[in-house]
């Protein structure tokens, strides 16, 4: 039996028609309103910003998110089509009280959800989700009816919300130094909300761009998840438009993976790598990246002489943790960069800027940049689950005694010999994640089967 996906700090996520529809997006508004509501007694009158990604069934969403909004009396800005970071930018440049984000990110195509905003330009935290749960627990039966309205798409002219965003990027990056190297570029926003305000991005940035898929219409031209195994048209159209590089993002552009001059589609683990030797190479700052991601970051952290934080997977889990240590850059290895100077998420427009800075400062090739960094064999995997995960985190510490165990988030298991394994229960899918990492590839592998084999045991 499927898990049903529950509110989390990533919001809420869902199959469009089974375990999410217009009552349950209604439901979460509504909560979510009334949270904000509460905020600041002194400050009656509360406004929003709403933006979505391109999937079709966002529009019926959009109706829900709205009507919940007018029934708490709280106002609104339809952003239209806009990333997830130009939503999280916007909320804290424009002063508001929070925002909306329509959208399952990298999820398949049947799926949607929404993403919930807090004044200052962050995601809900696991305390504000609570909140939230509180206020739906105590819907009246006549508070979770939605009216059903059709859908109206409209058209949202959000230019000067894209500038505002890309802007915010222009002044804290060289980019007079990127211009000078125009730089050729392919991009593939798979149909989705970065396709308009990336090219606008790299265009001013002095880049001759080339992009595929680029009709924002949702019909994703491959699975919307930026991995190797997705991202075949790309590494042809990058070495066919003899690009010095090629950027692939997620439906709603919070995700960057990096296809290098010869059309090798750079593991996603390499984002927040590239982006935090771009920044420590500037200011050498302690860094942050969840449980879950390579070792390469710790790596070059050290090579700048500063410290490595971990967090639980998720990005409102390392932007807290950024904050509470104080840290100028970091990210998640599933092609998340977070460069709170710029913005308190991940943002793949702010990685893509500081790649180019990268490679614009140190005046080599993105595949010379790749190959000077530390080497390790990661792989990642998803089974199918419908056991209590905890009973599975037993079992696999019953047998890795020999390792180093962390409880942080699910488990992880750490060796001496700089391998380890990170696993733990999804919550948007019914699904267990398998991470890990090691010097060797036969050494990775081998850990794998391990995992497979206790977790087959009855």
């Amino acid at each position: 039996m499927e898990p049903k996906p529950k509110l989390a700090v990533t919001g809420y996520r869902g199959i469009w028609g089974k375990t999410l529809n217009e009552q349950i997006a209604f439901e979460y508004a509504r909560s979510y309103a009334r949270m904000i509501a509460e905020s600041e007694p002194s400050k009656p009158i509360k406004k929003v910003l709403i933006g979505r990604d391109t999937r079709a069934s966002g529009l019926i969403i959009l109706e829900s998110v709205k009507e919940a909004f007018k029934k708490e009396n709280i106002e609104f800005i339809n952003g239209g089509i806009l990333p997830t970071p130009s939503v999280l930018l916007l909320v804290k440049k424009l002063n508001l009280d929070g925002g909306v984000m329509i959208t399952a990110s990298h999820n398949p195509i049947e799926y949607n959800g929404i993403k919930f905003v807090i004044k200052g330009g962050r995601l809900t935290n696991k305390d504000e989700v609570a909140i939230m749960e509180g206020h739906r627990a105590t819907l009246k039966e006549g508070e979770k009816i939605p009216s059903g309205l059709e859908p109206k798409n409209e058209e949202i002219d959000n230019s000067a919300y894209r500038k505002m965003h890309i802007d915010e990027i222009i002044k804290n990056i060289d980019a007079e130094l990127i211009r000078s190297k125009k730089f050729k570029v392919t991009l593939d926003p798979v149909n989705g909300a970065g396709s308009i305000i990336t090219q606008e991005l790299l265009q001013n940035l002095g880049c001759e761009v080339r992009v595929i898929n680029e009709i924002q219409d949702g019909n994703f031209a491959h699975p919307p998840e930026p991995l190797a195994q997705n991202l075949g048209q790309i590494a042809s159209a990058v070495v066919a438009n003899k690009s010095d590089i090629g950027f692939a993002q997620d439906p709603d552009a919070d995700r960057l993976v990096v296809v290098d001059e010869k059309g090798v589609i750079i593991s996603e683990e390499h984002t927040p790598v590239l982006a935090i030797k771009s920044v420590l190479a500037k200011t050498p700052s302690d860094i942050v990246i969840n449980i879950a991601s390579s070792s390469m970051s710790q790596d070059v952290a050290t090579s700048f002489g500063v410290k490595t934080f971990r967090s639980k997977v998720g990005e409102a889990n390392v932007v807290e943790k950024m904050l509470e240590v104080n840290a100028l850059i970091g990210g998640e290895g599933g092609g998340g960069a977070i460069y709170p100077k710029i913005n308190t998420s991940r943002d793949s427009l702010v990685g893509i800027a500081l790649v180019l800075e990268l490679m614009a400062t140190e005046n080599k090739k993105i595949s010379e940049i790749v190959d000077s960094l530390p080497r390790y064999f990661m792989k990642k995997d998803k089974i199918p689950v419908t056991a209590d995960p905890s009973i599975l985190y037993q079992k696999l510490k019953k047998q890795f005694q020999d390792a180093e165990l962390n409880e942080l988030d699910g488990v992880r298991f750490d060796w001496p010999d700089h391998s380890w394994l990170q696993i733990r229960a999804s919550i948007t899918e019914p699904i267990i994640r398998i991470f890990g990492e090691a010097k060797t590839e036969e050494r990775i592998e081998s850990l794998f089967e391990n995992v497979r084999l206790t977790l087959n045991q009855n």
